[in-house]
């Protein structure tokens, strides 16, 4: 493989907040002959990417953190088309490819092209309706304007859409009570879900949020869609496993005339958009992969077994 010598260190500014770590990293670079520069998590990004100064001549990112660092800095240096690769500063660290005490053995590996390179599904999910367009639920644009909007919506559908590498949790807004989600399979109904929402993960993410709510673990290299029920409110409430090529849509069911419903849709844990009765969320994969690198000798069940063994 190549020889990488160009780094972006993007860091969890919260587990390393006097950059001691950091910068003992950037050192171990430097020495050998490399160039690094520092993103630290939202201090470093701007709408949503890592400044382009700090990224734009760079060939590899090394992540500092845990497994929601890692996901935050894969979707904000996307659009560079990066590799990444991790250091465990969290707890489990499923996605990380070491921890600190490894950190230079995982330098020299990258120097020397001694690694390799995997590609990971992405999900893609687009929220649309017929009225209005969707808003980040910290917006919290109020109820009357979007009732006004409702009465004077067009036949025309505005979507917003968002990639997740892990999952997509479609889940209750606020309210203790269960919501009704009817799921699509390749447009033709499957099944109607009563319970705490829904998660769509993939094989990636299926270490994740889908295996404290009880859903099947997958191989990362597999190509699967797992869709798993959240506190389902059914004796028979059960995980499916879909092809990559299916394509799954999921809609609010209206409870009553005077109960409407809503729910919050989650990518990979850190962007929440609000979905109503009137909306619907399309999922499907996407061409483009997320790449990140290893360097360990260790298959999926070994790390499974470490990791999560009694």
């Amino acid at each position: 493989m190549k020889k990488l010598t160009k780094f972006l260190i993007y860091v969890n500014s919260i587990k390393d907040s006097d950059r001691t770590l950091t910068n003992r990293i950037a050192d171990i670079i430097r020495e050998k002959g490399g160039t690094v520069s520092v993103a630290s998590g939202d201090q470093d990004t701007k709408g949503g990417s890592v400044r382009p100064d700090l990224i734009e001549d760079k060939e590899a990112v090394i992540v500092l953190g845990g497994d929601g660092t890692m996901l935050r800095a894969a979707h904000t240096t996307s659009k560079y088309k990066l590799p990444l690769t991790g250091i465990n500063l969290g707890t489990v660290g499923f996605l990380a490819e070491t921890d600190f005490s490894r950190a230079g053995e995982l330098i020299d590996r990258l120097m020397s092209g001694d690694y390799k390179m995997l590609e990971k599904m992405v999900l893609k999910g687009s929220i649309s309706r017929m009225d209005s367009k969707i808003t980040e639920a910290d917006q919290n644009s109020d109820d009357k304007e979007r009732s006004e909007s409702a009465d004077n919506s067009s036949s025309d559908i505005e979507e917003n859409s968002y990639t997740a590498i892990n999952d997509i949790v479609i889940y209750r807004d606020g309210k203790l009570r269960i919501i009704m989600l009817n799921i699509f399979v390749n447009g033709q109904f499957f099944e109607t879900y009563k319970a705490d929402g829904v998660i769509i993960s993939t094989p990636t993410g299926s270490t994740a949020y889908n295996l404290s709510a009880g859903g099947p673990l997958v191989s990362p290299m597999a190509r699967n869609i797992i869709l798993t029920p959240i506190a389902p409110h059914s004796l028979t409430g059960k995980s499916f496993v879909f092809a990559d090529t299916d394509r799954i849509s999921i809609e609010v069911v209206e409870k009553s005339k005077n109960e409407g419903s809503s729910a919050l849709v989650s990518y990979d844990g850190y962007k929440d958009v609000s979905m109503t009765e009137s909306c619907k969320c399309d999922i499907s994969v996407m061409d483009e992969t997320v790449k990140f690198i290893s360097v360990s000798d260790r298959n999926f069940y070994d790390v499974l077994r470490s990791k999560l063994g009694s």
